[in-house]
């Protein structure tokens, strides 16, 4: 410690408590540590007092009141006289050059102090590089200690904000094992809580028999919430952090993946669709069953029927291969009833209660599922006008009549039921009969299925 205080002490009597941010300047020696340094810097920052003083001095000692010190880059520092007042002029007074109104001079005294002006110039900067040199070749005999007090004293500073931290907002001490299953018990933000003193905490429970939770909930409830809280509580147990729960039993991950938010690359040319598939591949190539995935309302930057399709297969996809827990939040609501046929996938969902008049969001993680979105709802209170809400539903409550025409119920994403309904349907009219014998089914996209449907009742209506 002794060696890491005479560096200290180096420091703060060799630098100046404010350098300057640039070293070419070398204007980071403290005054008063180089004698050297001290008398170049104090020619350079007198040189005009004394300009000014050496001047004043001559015109007295002259009676000459015209007297003018002068400085060029070719000529350096002289006097000025004019030639009116040339009589005057002392033999003291060395003649330099002759103008057509006025004639220039040098004294001993001043060519003197241009002399040590220039040097100090050119002298100060080098001096300073010399002594930080030597400054710095002080500080590298002592590398190895300052280095290891610097990690000492870092860790400290970690360890101390984080215990300041989970003081002041009643962290817990998390428990972490080898074991698979990830259960929090009134889990909260720890930012958000910070704001808000009515955050409303919730509860995560994720084991190996129920390892994915599909979570439907209406806009503006405050999914991407919900969705990091669970992804920052992991991670700041995996730092040695406290966190904000009541209890929490953390399994070792080993990795956190989220596709929550994306935006287009411009500069690569990649779409918003791009994007966020390229992430759902970075986490279906690289997460294990020891991850933690969050996703959110993934597909929903193409069609409909893609981008069910696609979130779909991504559910499928961990559910049967990778295996990581995984919340998964979509509006997606048909893939509740096509997760039904999943063993280790849960549906939840956030309360609401709504009348004729209000919709308030309770903010509360229960078992089940929702088969609202609350669009309409979210889009009125967000201040769209009435006509534009009521052509809305129009066009809602219309998609949903054709569908239910199909479906009975809303669009089920895969053609079983589809199947199902054409096969057992009896027609009498031989055109749908040949239209329908065309049809190649292991090979139809949900999108042509729909278009083909739609051609088959408008046969029938016609006819």
């Amino acid at each position: 410690m002794q060696d890491i205080q005479n560096i200290i002490n180096l420091l703060e009597r060799a630098i100046k408590e404010n350098p300057d941010n640039s070293l070419t300047s070398w204007d980071i020696i403290a005054d008063n540590y180089d004698s050297i340094v001290d008398e170049y810097r104090d020619i350079l920052n007198n040189s005009k007092d004394w300009l000014v003083s050496y001047q004043t001095r001559l015109v007295e000692e002259t009676s000459i009141s015209t007297l003018k010190i002068k400085y060029t880059n070719v000529s350096g520092y002289f006097i000025e006289i004019p030639k009116s007042q040339t009589s005057k002029i002392p033999d003291s007074f060395i003649h330099k050059q002759t103008l057509v109104n006025a004639s220039r001079y040098i004294t001993i005294e001043l060519k003197q102090f241009e002399e040590k002006f220039l040097e100090a110039q050119n002298e100060k900067s080098k001096r300073e590089y010399d002594l930080f040199l030597d400054i710095r070749e002080k500080i590298l005999d002592s590398y190895i200690d300052i280095k290891n007090i610097s990690e000492m004293w870092s860790n400290i500073d970690f360890i101390s904000s984080l215990s300041i931290v989970a003081y002041e907002n009643n962290y817990v001490k998390p428990n972490i094992s080898n074991k698979y299953d990830l259960k929090i018990v009134w889990w909260r933000h720890p930012i958000i809580e910070r704001k808000n003193i009515d955050f409303i905490s919730n509860d995560l429970s994720l084991d190996n028999n129920k390892f994915i939770h599909i979570i439907t909930w209406p806009n503006m409830w405050g999914k991407s919430t919900f969705l990091r809280q669970n992804a920052l509580i992991i991670l700041l147990s995996h730092i040695g952090s406290f966190v904000p729960a009541r209890s929490a039993f953390i399994p070792l991950t080993d990795k956190i993946f989220s596709r929550v938010w994306a935006q287009d690359n411009l500069f690569l040319w990649q779409s918003t669709f791009m994007v966020e598939m390229q992430e759902v591949a970075n986490i279906l190539h690289n997460s294990t069953k020891n991850s933690f995935v969050i996703i959110d309302e993934v597909g929903r930057w193409t069609s409909t029927y893609d981008g069910m399709s696609l979130a779909w297969a991504i559910l499928k996809e961990n559910h049967d291969n990778i295996k990581a827990k995984t919340l998964f939040a979509t509006h997606y609501h048909e893939l509740i009833d096509e997760s039904k046929n999943l063993n280790w996938v849960s549906n939840f969902s956030v309360a609401v209660w709504e009348n004729e008049e209000n919709l308030v969001f309770l903010r509360k993680i229960i078992p089940g599922w929702i088969k609202k979105s609350f669009w309409l709802e979210v889009a009125k209170i967000a201040g769209l006008s009435s006509s534009t809400i009521s052509e809305a539903k129009k066009m809602l409550r219309k998609l949903e009549i054709e569908h239910s025409w199909v479906f009975g119920n809303q669009l089920i994403l895969w053609s079983k039921p589809m199947v199902e309904i054409i096969e057992k349907e009896v027609f009498c009219d031989s055109e749908v009969e040949q239209e329908l014998i065309k049809i190649d089914l292991d090979n139809l996209t949900p999108i042509q299925a729909l278009s083909k449907l739609n051609e088959l009742k408008w046969m029938i209506k016609t006819k």
